[in-house]
């Protein structure tokens, strides 16, 4: 992915927020005739004891990317939000564009093991039921459920290696542009859209005027 200089979040802080946040991502990879598989899963960033980040999941053990892990670089998209713009915010430039937030991640992925893989699972539930009003728990499955599901997925585990991260949010356009863009999103009945504002605004907050 191309990232220009201006676009560029180098701030790992930021990013780390942004994949937790954003965390069904889409993790792909090239089968053995260079064809690219993808599939959308939802991933649990995590920090090893030596201090590097992982992403974990699982797949169904009947969709045969699984099978092309760790032989290939695996790309991991995290997308959203995003909003277009219209050129009719601008004083004078007539071309439309796109604003949005965008995190790439290459690393090699590995298989997990079967207690590995019901860790990620607890991990998963736990975080996921926390805003449920009756949460279920890995412990709530009975055992012969668990197993049965266990057979049907394939955890993995992808190594946090290089990090693109793309936040085009008009970086590049002057303060009447850059405010006008923000107005006209907040007026937008889109959550995205507001988002995208917020952010646009926390980079040159209007008092900086």
């Amino acid at each position: 992915m191309y990232t220009s200089k201006l676009n560029r979040e180098t701030d790992w802080n930021k990013i780390e927020a942004f994949m937790r946040e954003f965390s069904f991502a889409m993790v792909v990879d090239t089968d053995e005739h260079g064809v690219p598989q993808a599939t959308h899963l939802p991933l649990t960033l995590k920090q090893t004891p030596d201090g590097k980040y992982v992403l974990q999941g699982h797949i169904a053990k009947i969709n045969k990317q699984w099978e092309y892990f760790g032989k290939q670089d695996t790309l991991v998209v995290f997308s959203t939000p995003h909003a277009y713009i219209s050129s009719s915010w601008y004083e004078k430039d007539k071309i439309p564009t796109w604003n949005y937030m965008v995190v790439h991640v290459h690393g090699k992925t590995r298989i997990l093991s079967e207690q590995e893989l019901i860790q990620n699972l607890d991990d998963l539930m736990q975080h996921y039921e926390a805003a449920s009003q009756h949460p279920v728990n890995l412990k709530d499955i009975d055992e012969k459920t668990l197993i049965s599901n266990l057979k049907a997925i394939v955890g993995f585990e992808i190594e946090v290696r290089d990090i693109n991260a793309n936040y085009k949010l008009s970086g590049n356009k002057k303060d009447a542009d850059f405010f006008n863009i923000i107005k006209h999103l907040r007026e937008k009945n889109d959550q995205e859209s507001h988002r995208i504002a917020d952010e646009m605004e926390a980079r040159r907050p209007v008092q900086d005027i």
